[in-house]
């Protein structure tokens, strides 16, 4: 009862400015923080879509800091359920829409080829709704840039797969992945992520002097978190390949 009294007594305050501390540490690469911080406000804001969609954002970041599936997996399904609340509560929400196209995507590989086909529509679809929603937020370009990515490097089993979940399979191709990651650097261009990814494309498109130079700009740049640290030496291995 103590901790429902000190949330109400302090509820005005975090109407005014209440997302301050936790876009704060997420902004910082705090993510357990943040999510504690969260998690300390759901017992009265349950439904407060703004507060969920951060919460699915925690989740993910934290997953994003390692390439442990098992983190993954406690982390991924708990994000996506806050997403997915987040986008009945508040349908005009393009972060709710965001979080729960990266979310159920990432469900998909973890789950294997058939439920990654078949969340691949999911992830489509929300995505380019947070894109209209939010036409300047990078973030949602690259998950599309993403997906094209990975529907166009689908192997020949996972397209036979594909064929025969759905009649018509989703049809992605490098060059809009180009254009959507290009779009992300456009907004962020201090953005590792973006620049690696868009190497990695470059490199399907048989482009080599173009993600040289992608990836020679990754690594110039100052990681934010573990994730980008992961992501700057891959970039280097990449490039020790070329």
């Amino acid at each position: 009862m103590r901790f429902i009294w000190v949330i109400l007594l302090f509820g005005a305050l975090f109407s005014d400015d209440r997302f301050k501390v936790i876009d704060e540490h997420i902004d910082n690469g705090r993510y357990e923080l943040a999510l504690e911080e969260i998690n300390n406000f759901m017992p009265v804001y349950s439904n407060d879509a703004e507060l969920l969609w951060r919460k699915a954002s925690a989740h993910f970041e934290i997953a994003d800091q390692t390439s442990d599936v098992s983190i993954h997996k406690t982390q991924f399904y708990p994000g996506f359920e806050s997403a997915k609340k987040a986008v009945e509560l508040k349908p005009n929400s393009a972060r709710a829409h965001h979080w729960y196209a990266v979310l159920i995507g990432k469900i998909g590989m973890i789950e294997g080829t058939e439920q990654k086909i078949i969340n691949s529509y999911e992830v489509e679809k929300y995505a380019l709704k947070a894109i209209e929603l939010d036409p300047n937020y990078d973030g949602t370009y690259h998950v599309i840039g993403r997906w094209h990515y990975e529907i166009s490097n689908l192997s020949w089993i996972e397209r036979k797969i594909a064929s025969l979940v759905y009649e018509s399979p989703p049809k992605g191709s490098f060059e809009k992945a180009v254009e959507f990651f290009d779009k992300a650097i456009s907004v962020a261009p201090n953005d590792i992520r973006h620049h690696v990814w868009l190497g990695k494309t470059y490199i399907e498109l048989d482009q080599e002097e173009n993600a040289i130079y992608e990836f020679k700009i990754s690594i110039l740049l100052d990681p934010e978190d573990d994730g980008d640290v992961l992501l700057i030496k891959e970039a280097k291995d990449l490039l020790n390949s070329l």
